[in-house]
């Protein structure tokens, strides 16, 4: 089988393993609740996916590196730092119901393999700290931003985008959290030299 079929097939699966676990919850997912969503037998799942945790694999890795190209989409490379910034966390706001599935399968994932989740989204959260951090050095470098440190600060930031995150994602907000807007005009005022 060629890589481009390959690669449809095993993305028509994925989505309907999105969508079962969005359901259904990890624990309840079968294999067979899947290949009843993806259309396929299950035999053809297996072809794929040898089990349910293999599915979820691929569905977290799947997941983090379409958020992490959208965020990476949305900073304009022109514009100023500051600006890039609020890009970033407006951008992350908007699209963060993508990855409620990733919260929903590694809040209901089983103990044996939450060490598996947990190292998907720390690959998440590395990303993340490395981008904010890279606009802060960028921010600095340009004489916008007085001096910082950019690893302590990223992580700062990040630190309190995943606080707003659980109200956003889990209390089912409509828009970005009032709090992120000021938590981000406040930083920026501190920031701007």
């Amino acid at each position: 089988m060629n890589t481009d079929r390959r690669d449809a097939k095993v993305s028509v699966l994925l989505d309907a393993a999105r969508e079962v676990v969005m359901r259904f919850g990890y624990r309840k997912t079968t294999l067979e609740d899947i290949a009843d969503a993806a259309g396929v037998s299950r035999a053809t799942l297996y072809y794929y996916f040898p089990n349910k945790e293999e599915v979820f694999r691929a569905l977290i890795e799947r997941e983090i590196n379409a958020f992490q190209q959208i965020l990476t989409d949305a900073v304009d490379p022109d514009a100023p730092p500051d600006e890039r910034l609020m890009a970033l966390v407006r951008t992350r706001y908007t699209h963060l119901r993508r990855i409620k599935a990733l919260y929903s399968v590694t809040h209901n994932i089983s103990r044996e393999h939450l060490p598996m989740a947990l190292q998907a989204l720390g690959g998440l959260e590395e990303a993340e700290r490395a981008l904010v951090a890279g606009l802060l050095g960028e921010g600095i470098a340009s004489g916008r931003f007085r001096p910082v440190d950019v690893d302590l600060l990223a992580a700062a930031i990040l630190a309190a985008l995943r606080g707003l995150d659980e109200q956003f994602v889990f209390e089912e907000a409509e828009a970005l959290p009032e709090g992120a807007e000021t938590l981000f005009h406040t930083l920026l005022h501190g920031l701007l030299a």
